[in-house]
C-alpha cells in the first residue's frame, strides 16, 4: 500500500510541476514545417520514461551540415510502376479525407508558397479539403463459401484495377 502511495504522489509532484506533456505528438500533427513528418517514439512501463523524438526536425537541421549529400527532387518516383518519375501530384485517392497536414503541403508545393502561410490561410476551410473515395462494399450471399467470397473480392479488385489503368492512361497522354 505505502509503495501505491509513494508512486501515485511521485506522479501527483510530477504532473503538478508541468513535467508531463499534455499533447502527443504524432505524424501528421502538423507542428512543424517538415515536408515529411516522422515522429519517433519508445516508451518503457518499466523504466518508467518514454522518448519521443521529432526526426524530421533533427533530420532538417542535418540536412543544412551536409548539403551536398541531399537532394530533393520534385517528383514522385513510382516504385510500383517500374521507378518511373512522376512531376505530377496524384489525385487523392483513400478512404479518408486527407489529412490537413498533408493538405497544407500539398499546397504550398503547388503555389510555391510556405507550410506556415497555407496553414494561415486556409486553417477553418476543412470542407475545402479533398474528400474519401468511398469504396464499394461486397455484398455475398448468406451461404456463399469461403471461395465465392474470395472470387468476389478477386473480381471487385479486378474492376478497381481496370478503373485505375483507365485513369491513367488518361494522364499518361497529357
Amino acid at each position: 500500500m505505502t509503495t501505491a502511495l509513494n508512486d501515485q504522489a511521485a506522479a501527483d509532484v510530477v504532473a503538478a510541476l508541468g513535467i508531463l506533456p499534455e499533447d502527443s505528438w504524432e505524424i501528421d500533427d502538423d507542428r512543424c514545417d517538415c515536408t515529411f513528418q516522422r515522429i519517433g517514439m519508445w516508451t518503457s512501463p518499466y523504466l518508467n520514461t518514454t522518448l519521443q523524438v521529432r526526426a524530421c526536425c533533427i533530420w532538417k537541421e542535418l540536412y543544412k551540415l551536409f548539403p551536398n549529400f541531399v537532394r530533393e527532387v520534385p517528383a514522385f518516383l513510382d516504385y510500383n510502376n517500374g521507378d518511373q518519375w512522376k512531376p505530377e501530384a496524384m489525385e487523392w485517392q483513400a478512404e479518408t479525407d486527407m489529412p490537413k497536414s498533408l493538405w497544407y503541403r500539398q499546397l504550398a508545393r503547388q503555389t510555391g508558397r510556405s507550410v506556415a502561410d497555407i496553414r494561415a490561410e486556409y486553417r477553418g476551410r476543412d470542407d475545402e479539403r479533398p474528400k474519401g473515395v468511398v469504396r464499394p462494399v461486397l455484398t455475398v450471399e448468406p451461404d456463399a463459401s469461403p471461395t465465392e467470397i474470395l472470387y468476389e473480392m478477386i473480381m471487385g479488385l479486378a474492376d478497381e484495377v481496370s478503373a485505375l489503368r483507365a485513369k491513367m492512361e488518361g494522364f499518361e497522354g497529357k
